[in-house]
Formats: C-alpha cells, sequence, structure tokens
C-alpha cells in the first residue's frame, strides 16, 4: 500500500499530549465512531485481470481556511490503511484548498491519473463543483457532504444528515407516547431542513407540530424569541386569570387551590411534550436555560436535538440534563480517538470517521477482489450493498439515489457523560423495492 499525494505527506509521529480540547471544526457536518471488525461480505464483480493496482482519489482541503480538517481526515484515512488495505492499493491525494475551484482542479488531476474511485471533497459546493467531471469520467465519488441536494447518480453523501437524525429522534419520542412536538430553528439552510424533515416525519406518524419558532443565528439575545416559543405570556395570563378567579371566592377549596399556585408564573405547561433545539455549542447554552426560565420545564417537556449535542460539557447545562438525541453510539470512540492522539499529538474532530470508514471500504473491496483475482469494481451494485457496511460509525449503507442511511443511537447527556438510551442497531431491516 502507498499514499501518492500532490505534496509531502509525513508518517506520523507518536507524541504525548495533555489537556488538549476536543477541536470545533464549525461544520454542519458533525461526525463519528468505531474501530474494526469493518467491511465483511462485499460483493464483487468477477474479471479476470493481470497484476493491476487500484487507484482510489481523494479530495481534501489541505490549504485555505479549512486545513486542519482535511489533515485530521487525512491522517484518519492512513490509519484505515494501516488497518485495511492491502499491497495493490494507491490512495492519491490532492488538495481542494477548500474550494469549488481547487476542488475541480483538484478533480481534472484525478481524471488524468485514471482513478477508480473518488473520495471527498467535504462541502456540498465543491461537491457540485466536481460532479461534472466524475459523471463525464464514470467515476463514483464518495463525498463527506450531508446536503442530500449533490447526491445522485454516481455521487453519494457520507455525512449524516439533519434528515436522519430528526427521523430517529422523533420516532423514539412517538414511541415513548411524546406525539405533540415543537422545534425552536435556526433561520437558515439547516434549521430548515430540520422543520422540513420533521413536517414529512409527521405525515402518517401520528406525531403533531404544535408551535414551529425560528431565530436568527446571528442574534445574541434570544429572550423574546425563546418566549414565544414558551408562550409564556399566554400562560402566565392564564395564572393571572385563575388567581382573580380564586381570590373571589370564599370557600376553603379555593384558598388551598390559591396556596398551591404561590411561587408559580404560569398555570400550565405547553401545548407540546417535547421541543426539539437543533443546535449545539453557545447557541444550545443560551436556549435551554432561557427555555426553562420561561416555564419549558425539561421534567414535563422533553428536550430533543441533533448530532450537534454531542459534546458531554454540553450535560453542565442542568436544563439539558436528560434531553435526547440521534447520533452514531460512541461505543468504540474514545479508543479510537486515543489511538489518534497518541500518534497525531492531538485530539481529532469526530468528522474523521468518515475518511476512516469510506478509505477502509474501498480499500476492503480492493483487497477482496485481488484475493479473487479479479478486477476491482466500485459499480453502483458493489457500493449499495443492501446490508450495508459497519465502520466507527457503526452500520452504514448506500442508496442509488445517493443518500447513505446509518444505524443511530439514541443519546441523552448527563454532567459530563453522554449515555445511551437506546443502542443503534447493528444491521439493517431488508430494503423494500
Amino acid at each position: 500500500m502507498k499514499t501518492v499525494p500532490d505534496a509531502t505527506v509525513e508518517k506520523p509521529v507518536a507524541e504525548e499530549t495533555v489537556g488538549v480540547s476536543e477541536p470545533d471544526t464549525g461544520l454542519i457536518e458533525p461526525e463519528v465512531i468505531e474501530e474494526p471488525e469493518p467491511f465483511a461480505d462485499i460483493q464483487t464483480e468477477t474479471v479476470i485481470i493481470s497484476d493491476q493496482r487500484t487507484k482510489v482519489g481523494f479530495l481534501l482541503p489541505l490549504s485555505g481556511r479549512h486545513k486542519a480538517v482535511g489533515q485530521a481526515l487525512l491522517n484518519a484515512a492512513q490509519l484505515a490503511l494501516f488497518d485495511v488495505s492491502g499491497e495493490k492499493f494507491d490512495l492519491v491525494v490532492r488538495d481542494t484548498a477548500g474550494t469549488p475551484t481547487g476542488a475541480r482542479r483538484a478533480m481534472e488531476s484525478l481524471v488524468s491519473e485514471r482513478v477508480d474511485l473518488v473520495i471527498g471533497p467535504l462541502f456540498a459546493t465543491s461537491v457540485s463543483a466536481v460532479t461534472p467531471l466524475a459523471r463525464s469520467a464514470g467515476i463514483n465519488v464518495l463525498s463527506f457532504s450531508n446536503d442530500q441536494a449533490v447526491a445522485g447518480d454516481g455521487i453519494y453523501v457520507l455525512g449524516l444528515t439533519p434528515e436522519e437524525q430528526i427521523r430517529r429522534v422523533v420516532d423514539y419520542a412517538a414511541a415513548q407516547g411524546l406525539r405533540r412536538v415543537a422545534v425552536f430553528a435556526p433561520d437558515n439552510v439547516y434549521g430548515r431542513r430540520i422543520v422540513s424533515a420533521l413536517q414529512i416525519q409527521s405525515y402518517g406518524s401520528g406525531v403533531e407540530i404544535t408551535r414551529l419558532g425560528f431565530f436568527n443565528p446571528d442574534v445574541q439575545d434570544l429572550t423574546e424569541e425563546v418566549k414565544a416559543i414558551a408562550n409564556y405570556d399566554q400562560r402566565h395570563q392564564a395564572l393571572l386569570s385563575q388567581k382573580a378567579n380564586l381570590k373571589g371566592r370564599k370557600d376553603a377549596a379555593s384558598r388551598k387551590a390559591l396556596r398551591r399556585l404561590r411561587g408559580r408564573d404560569t398555570l400550565n405547561p405547553p401545548d407540546y411534550q417535547a421541543i426539539i433545539i437543533p443546535v449545539g455549542g453557545k447557541q444550545l447554552l443560551t436556549v435551554a436555560p432561557l427555555l426553562n426560565y420561561f416555564d419549558v420545564d425539561p421534567s414535563q417537556v422533553k428536550y430533543l436535538g441533533t448530532a450537534l449535542w454531542n459534546n458531554p460539557k454540553l450535560g453542565r447545562e442542568p436544563a439539558l440534563v436528560g434531553g435526547w438525541y440521534a447520533a452514531p453510539s460512541p461505543a468504540h470512540w474514545d479508543s479510537f480517538k486515543d489511538r489518534y492522539r497518541v500518534l497525531y499529538g492531538k485530539v481529532p474532530p469526530r468528522i474523521v470517521s468518515l475518511a476512516y470508514d469510506s478509505v477502509a471500504l474501498a480499500a476492503v473491496v480492493a483487497r477482496q477482489a485481488e484475493s479473487q483475482s479479479v478486477a476491482v469494481s466500485y459499480s453502483q451494485s458493489v457500493l449499495t450493498n443492501p446490508q450495508g457496511f459497519s465502520g466507527l460509525d457503526g452500520v452504514f449503507r448506500l442508496h442509488t439515489d445517493g443518500r447513505s442511511e446509518r444505524g443511530l443511537a439514541i443519546l441523552t447527556l448527563e454532567r459530563d457523560l453522554i449515555n445511551v438510551v437506546e443502542p443503534a442497531p447493528v444491521t439493517f431491516t431488508p430494503l423494500v423495492n
């Protein structure tokens, strides 16, 4: 095996690192998880060959604004090569500079190299830039984007999509009897995808969207927006009216009821049993306590999130403790993270698992074909094996329309901990034609 870059790639050096914090890539595409035994029983296509090598292109932002993420993805790919690659597998690395123009030029280089498959690029705009070249050359692409709009006709998106996360967490909440749902989303493309996914999920599922709110993600003070999604003013006024009514009565039961209302700000919970808050980091730490302040009590209303919640430090906010979100299983992340840190001296961003899984998939397909003395094929029938594959992220499979499907766990935040509420599936149900 070897890595063929357009610039020198250094061998990882073991290094002890203390007190390294988890980097924040700023990417919408969250990430994740688990160590081999990956990729069993991959289908191959039988064509007798001579002693030829397999070349897989790898498009990464190794310069420019996102070069640190690109280097981390390359590091994970090197680990996959070490773990599962055969001797006749070459990874041909090209720098996209994190731009559509750079991606297109890098793709032109890979086409001239006559690669068998392309892995990457990272962003949807770069995927769109390389798509015409890939289709013209008949090369399938395993991109790291999570934007389903760029998928199809040989272009696959491996990123964890918000649609998948919403389907999983809402299905689980509904199974627990929580069917009236609100959503408080950023007013941007990501937030609108969340709302659209929830609306689709509500059809025929018994889930009702009882309240919908958007907020400007660039505004720090969200007091009025949170107050509105909490329906606080109406609920507070209902309390005042009830108190006035009870004060007008002189019977013992009314006086007792009035005493029970002391210290309360609202009369009833909001008209939803769960609220989806699809943000992470500082935004989540702004919204969650405000919701609690405006009497959206997490003991009465379940807080739901996405993989953007996948940070145990968020559990230090009391309002988030016990909330649910959908993400790949964290079972083996710590061991992979520790291995990466020893080799590269840094804690990896979680998105690196996409690089590990895609390179491992490509390498194992090549190795199995080599062992059977048949030509390596990355055709649609091979890539869309309905049984799927097992990698660091758990089980996943690709669909003919370019979407990826993942087995996600339901997780919950505790203080400085993430616990599994419901494990991720380890196999897929058969596809229905």
